[in-house]
């Protein structure tokens, strides 16, 4: 009879030093983030190596040994702005391009990487393109920003050319992009491809979001909770997105970065 299974022991995050090629001794035995096992020992080496890697300035990575949405977002900012992926995956399996990014300090272009932002951080026309909207559409500001975090791995993973970091796809003669992207559908989460539209600002993006929630009839259930930016987030779940923790994940963005 097999006897029974030992879990990994908990890495502290000191013992992951380096070799001379910057390779990191500690490995990871099942997939983290989404949709992943999450193993504590394996999360906290990949919350670790976060911290580590992401190009600064960024908000810090807890080292918990717990994965929430913050972990997720995280992974997708590495992914995102260090790899070019497009869309992230938000996970990391054992073996994966992504574990050896992480686990071998790759060499990365510093220039691409200021200009497509920083994990956690909220770039002022960022913020005031989204009380423009506000002020002239009426959707709250904290729940703009949080979106742009999201769909965009914050300003990381737009389409590429399309100044588009909401989402918004095309429709009929449109100016358009195609470029890959991540649904959930039947409870499986699936990468298609997609026309997305194509803004020639990122200002014009964020007023035809802001439009396009305040005058579209399936967006109306939102826009009645417009005073309460919580319930608006519920609101745009299924919606908006077809990710069943759209508004979970909304919210966690908008308590967790002072939106």
């Amino acid at each position: 009879m097999a006897g029974p299974t030992i879990a990994p022991p908990i890495p502290s995050p000191s013992i992951l030093s380096t070799d001379q090629m910057g390779r990191v001794a500690v490995p990871i035995f099942r997939a983290v983030g989404r949709d992943g096992s999450n193993q504590p020992g394996d999360v906290v080496v990949i919350q670790t190596l976060l911290d580590d890697r992401l190009p600064r300035p960024h908000s810090p990575v807890p080292v918990t040994g717990e994965a929430d949405i913050g972990l997720t977002l995280a992974i997708e900012a590495y992914q995102a702005v260090v790899m070019g992926m497009i869309p992230p995956t938000g996970r990391v399996d054992p073996g994966s391009l992504t574990y050896y990014s992480l686990a071998s300090r790759p060499l990365v272009d510093p220039v691409r990487i200021a200009s497509t932002g920083h994990f956690g951080k909220i770039p002022a026309d960022v913020a005031e393109a989204a009380q423009l909207s506000f002020k002239a559409w009426g959707v709250p500001a904290s729940v703009t920003i949080a979106q742009w975090a999201v769909e965009s791995a914050w300003g990381a993973a737009m389409p590429p050319g399309s100044n588009n970091p909401f989402g918004i796809k095309a429709v009929g003669g449109q100016a358009a992009v195609e470029s890959m992207t991540r649904e959930v559908l039947s409870g499986q989460s699936v990468t298609i491809s997609a026309k997305f539209r194509q803004f020639a600002t990122l200002g014009e993006a964020f007023e035809q979001h802001g439009r396009l929630l305040a005058t579209a009839g399936v967006y109306k259930p939102a826009m009645q909770r417009a005073n309460d930016p919580d319930s608006f987030a519920d609101a745009l779940t299924g919606v908006y997105a077809t990710d069943p923790l759209y508004g979970t994940t909304l919210k966690f963005v908008m308590h967790n970065y002072g939106l």
